[in-house]
């Protein structure tokens, strides 16, 4: 059995550091916040399409009890989660964009609800718009 020198012994530790160096490297990078897409959030609508997403994200919008929220929710790759939180501090909705991607949200009561986008590598669609009920 042949026993390695001292050199050829620093150049595989050399080789191996620089691997885990470059690993190290990658997945510091993998899991960096950032987002890729269009993101539009105006008082009647939040709007994301996601090309690639890793973070989180939210808006605020101003509803009056009986609007409702027309949601499109379609994830496509990775995780991705969303909550309607009401001014109560309850979630009014919470889902993950798999099942169903087409529904409506009925708002209980007037005020701001903030709707909070968490990813994980994500890829896929978050449309939000509201309409006013015939009350206001």
């Amino acid at each position: 059995m042949k026993t390695m020198t001292k050199s050829s012994k620093r150049i595989l530790a050399g080789i191996l550091l620089l691997f885990l160096a470059g690993t190290t490297a990658f997945l510091l990078r993998y899991n960096q916040e950032g987002f890729t897409g269009s993101r539009v959030k105006n008082p009647d609508a939040y709007l994301l399409d996601i090309e690639r997403m890793n973070g989180t994200d939210q808006h605020t919008l101003g509803l009056h009890k009986g609007d409702v929220l027309q949601i499109r929710f379609e994830t496509e790759k990775g995780a991705l989660r969303m909550e309607i939180i009401a001014p109560d501090g309850t979630a009014i909705y919470c889902g993950n964009g798999k099942g169903t991607t087409d529904f409506s949200v009925n708002i209980p009561e007037s005020g701001a609800y903030t709707v909070l986008v968490e990813a994980r590598h994500a890829k896929g669609a978050i449309h939000i718009q509201h309409t006013r009920s015939a009350l206001f």
